[in-house]
């Protein structure tokens, strides 16, 4: 008999789409696995965010740290005593005013995105469109974002015991990609002027007030402008997550 070793041009064009194929199917798992690993790096981050808040509050009488504020740089003012600058001493790392000039000259230690930091969601590859470089203390990039309204006016702090559902009330989430750290469901949701895509499966991770963190989808943490700016219409209604710490706990 003879013998062949050669496709013939049918065999060809017939395997040719089923390669193709199965190629575009191995690259959709890769990348789905790719996303998964992310997400789970970016949970992981806001768990030792948890570790830590729980240590600084044990420490200062229940009291949670302060929002931060865009009305000076990281390293002065009442921004010394945010969040982004007293808890990561808990575990390990420096303080954000420490990784920025001229503290230190070397730029490459500013967290920004694509760089594997606690301050980073590695899902984040480039800031939002209305951040612009370069990154300085008056001009930081945040990848977290503690929630605005467990800060009350004026810089009045509040204590973890004034939630009312610590294990619901968001205490961090994954910052609008933008400057500074501070957000609540109406910047990050749907309704945003400039709405936050969820970077993990369809929704954002997020730390509670007990310490726990857990994703939740968009639906559940997104807010209308009137019920992020009023306690009482927010709590009008049970929710899975909650932005305000209790129904009168108004920041204005």
């Amino acid at each position: 008999m003879k013998r062949r070793d050669a496709f013939t041009l049918t065999e060809l064009l017939v395997l040719a789409p089923v390669i193709a194929m199965l190629g575009a199917v191995l690259l959709a798992s890769l990348g789905d696995a790719k996303q998964t690993v992310q997400a789970a790096a970016c949970l992981s981050n806001m768990r030792q965010w948890g570790l830590a808040m729980g240590m600084y509050c044990d420490d200062y009488h229940d009291y949670m740290p302060y929002e931060g504020t865009s009305g000076g740089p990281i390293d002065t003012g009442f921004n010394l005593r945010a969040w982004y600058n007293v808890l990561s001493t808990y575990i390990g790392t420096p303080p954000l005013k420490n990784l920025y000039p001229p503290t230190a000259p070397d730029t490459s230690r500013i967290p920004l995105p694509g760089q594997k930091s606690i301050y980073v969601c590695p899902s984040v590859t480039a800031p939002a469109s209305t951040w612009t470089p370069p990154a300085t203390t008056s001009n930081p990039w945040f990848g977290y974002a503690m929630n605005r309204v467990n800060t009350g006016s004026g810089g009045h702090l509040y204590t973890r015991s004034l939630a009312a559902l610590p294990g619901q009330v968001i205490l961090l989430s994954e910052s609008e990609n933008d400057v500074y750290s501070f957000t609540d469901g109406y910047y990050l949701g749907k309704n945003a002027p400039i709405p936050v895509p969820p970077r993990h499966s369809g929704g954002m991770n997020f730390l509670f007030v007990d310490g726990h963190a857990q994703w939740y989808k968009l639906d559940d943490y997104s807010r209308t402008l009137s019920e992020a700016t009023n306690p009482g219409r927010e709590w009008s209604v049970p929710r899975a997550v909650y932005w305000f710490p209790c129904r009168t706990c108004n920041k204005t």
